[in-house]
């Protein structure tokens, strides 16, 4: 029986790696908290359409949104398997939509009119929880959803790449698409809010995947990784 190659912890999360990916992170945390205070004063659009109406409050898919946030971890990881390049490709892909998004969740701020949930079930309360601690009965932040572009490039990150079992990139495409369909089934996000976040991903990526593109982001990044691991 032949033994299986176990991946090590710095070849599962290289260090050259860390510095961009915790950049994400906290860019991820001030757009999303900052532009929220930046537009408390301001008109909210609400972009709700006729479909989104139609669409029925399903509390049961709260543990899917809930479940989005250690896949997004995991999915943004493994995005370093690929190798250096494809990476930074990958982290230009994201920078780039996040600072889109700040710009037009200032330019653009939005809301929506969250259902009453009535019922006390396990999800209906933690879906009451998510409301509360996400804008309460003011959400903002709205289009693009960052919920939905997020998920959708977890999937367009380790699309491509053989490293990563077929299965799981099988696996990532699925649940890409449940927590898209939880935003809308939650009240969370209405359509355009979904659309607008995979659209914008998708011209990212095909826009750094073309030369070099991600230059500035790679030489910037390798630039502070000499600095912070190479003392």
């Amino acid at each position: 029986m032949k033994n299986r190659q176990k991946l090590s912890f710095a070849e599962f999360l290289p260090k050259w790696a860390i510095l961009p990916l915790l950049s994400i992170f906290l860019l991820n945390c001030l757009i999303y908290w900052g532009s929220g205070v930046l537009t408390a004063g301001s008109y909210h659009y609400d972009f709700t359409m006729e479909i989104d109406r139609a669409v029925p409050l399903i509390p049961e898919f709260v543990w899917i949104y809930v479940l989005a946030f250690p896949f997004w971890a995991v999915n943004y990881i493994l995005s370093a398997q690929k190798g250096k390049d494809a990476f930074y490709r990958f982290v230009a892909t994201d920078l780039t939509v996040h600072v889109t998004c700040f710009v037009l969740f200032l330019l653009l701020p939005t809301t929506n009119v969250r259902p009453e949930i009535p019922g006390n079930s396990l999800s209906e309360e933690l879906l009451k929880l998510i409301y509360l601690l996400d804008g309460g009965n003011s959400p903002s932040n709205l289009f693009p959803s960052i919920h939905c572009y997020v998920s959708w490039l977890c999937w367009r990150g380790l699309k491509d790449s053989d490293k990563i079992p077929k299965w799981y990139r099988n696996f990532s495409l699925a649940f890409a698409i449940l927590i898209i369909l939880s935003t809308q089934v939650l009240k969370q996000h209405y359509l355009v809010d979904a659309a607008a976040g995979v659209v914008l991903v998708e011209a990212a990526w095909h826009f750094f995947q073309k030369g070099n593109r991600h230059s500035r982001i790679r030489d910037f990044f390798e630039a502070m990784n000499r600095k912070v691991w190479n003392r």
